[in-house]
């Protein structure tokens, strides 16, 4: 338990650094509800099978950041015990624990924030009280135990324990996931009338569903900065002429000055989508048809989503990806310019139109 402990709260750290880079434009702080129920194992002095009995959960929780939650939890329902001295007499007793747990997504933590994840694994630890009751069934064979061994109680008890465990959310929707989750408690040692060596454990199987409230906000609509082509100058009217001659009017013909196209990426992507090839088609054009012309491409990657790192990676790869575009479509390379700035500037006003490459033709 406390190397468990140990581990989560270095998880907790490394999560708490980690919460500014996790966090996007897609997700919101909420509420979630978890059901379970399940089996539960007392660990005790007779076969696995015959320690056996249901358990069942209901939580009530916030996910604060993509990566920390807490939940406070209510469960219980039987526990066994067993007594071995001349025969072995399995007898049951109730129980209710409330606790609160302290939660880290752990997909969340390393591979970033994604509302469409399909499978959601998570740790917890948490403390709790344990209020044991009807323990009749212990008390009849009173005689059979040992004294040594003898912890019985009567009428009820109350008394602190700590739990912790993993679990697996499986996204069926936005609002609703399959819940699978395996866990123990660390009870003091009165809880199965039998001393032992420190405390008892009881171990938890459950399955069930988490319904999230208000996980996701929808994603905003990205609309293209597309550069307003400056109007064709209008001819001069022509001068009045003896009627003798017939002068055509002259059409001028505006010169190139340059053409921008931006290029989006999807998140932590450098694929060019469907979409995005038209512009690199009208880049191309403009470079045949202007062949005095170079286009320089800027790389960029949302600093909203991932690390430094990451973001320098995805800013290059997607400036190499349309060069490469380009050249295939027959455009000398010396005529193109790549750069890239990781997430060190973000030119746009939401994350989704940083994750880009901007093509400028000159």
């Amino acid at each position: 338990m406390k190397r468990f402990i140990s581990i989560l709260a270095s998880v907790v750290l490394v999560a708490s650094l980690s919460v500014a880079n996790a966090q996007t434009n897609d997700f919101n702080g909420h509420w979630f509800m978890q059901l379970q129920g399940g089996v539960a194992h007392t660990i005790g002095e007779t076969n696995f099978v015959d320690l056996l009995s249901p358990s069942a959960a209901v939580s009530l929780g916030y996910q604060f950041s993509p990566v920390l939650g807490a939940r406070l939890n209510v469960n219980g329902w039987q526990g066994k015990g067993a007594i071995t001295a001349t025969k072995t007499n399995v007898y049951k007793y109730n129980y209710l624990e409330g606790g609160v747990d302290l939660m880290a997504d752990l997909a969340a933590l390393f591979a970033g924030y994604n509302s469409k994840r399909l499978i959601s694994p998570y740790i917890f630890a948490g403390v709790a009280a344990n209020y044991a009751f009807n323990n009749d069934e212990a008390n009849s064979y009173a005689n059979d135990f040992p004294t040594k061994d003898r912890y019985l109680w009567d009428g009820s008890r109350l008394t602190p324990s700590s739990r912790a465990g993993i679990g697996f959310n499986i996204r069926l929707s936005d609002a609703v996931a399959l819940n699978l989750e395996g866990n123990s408690s660390f009870i003091e040692d009165h809880f199965n009338s039998k001393k032992g060596s420190k405390a008892d454990f009881q171990i938890k199987a459950l399955a069930g569903l988490t319904f999230s409230f208000g996980k996701a906000k929808p994603a905003p609509v990205v609309t293209p900065v597309v550069p307003v082509a400056k109007p064709a100058p209008a001819p001069k009217p022509a001068e009045p002429v003896k009627e003798e001659v017939k002068e055509e009017p002259v059409v001028v013909e505006p010169a190139f000055e340059s053409l921008q196209r931006n290029i989006f990426f999807v998140i932590n992507k450098w694929d060019i989508r469907a979409s995005e090839q038209l512009k690199i088609d009208e880049i191309v054009e403009a470079l045949k048809n202007n062949p005095d012309t170079k286009v320089r491409i800027s790389g960029h990657a949302d600093k909203a989503t991932g690390t430094a790192s990451r973001n320098r990676f995805l800013s290059q790869k997607r400036s190499e990806i349309v060069a490469k575009a380009i050249m295939d479509a027959g455009i000398d390379k010396d005529r193109i310019i790549t750069e890239y700035f990781g997430d060190t500037h973000n030119p746009f006003a939401t994350p989704e139109e940083n994750r880009v490459a901007i093509c400028l033709v000159k």
